[in-house]
């Protein structure tokens, strides 16, 4: 399944290691955070599996504001 091509809505989850998560297709997602710039940004973890890191959010997803 290409998570990077669904039309998700992240909510903020006030974790800073893990400040964005989701629940979509049956499937529990989040979002770390990387240490940046020497790591990517971000790495989508779905069902506690790691998928796959990067930088550029995909144009399909949206996300809270983080407080």
């Amino acid at each position: 399944m290409d998570f990077f091509k669904l039309n998700l809505h992240w909510k903020n989850t006030n974790d800073p290691f893990f400040p964005y998560s989701v629940c979509s297709e049956g499937k529990k997602m989040k979002l770390r955070l990387n240490d940046f710039p020497e790591e990517p940004m971000y790495t989508l973890i779905v069902d506690d599996e790691i998928i796959e890191s990067f930088d550029d959010w995909p144009t399909d997803w949206s996300r809270a504001q983080i407080d």
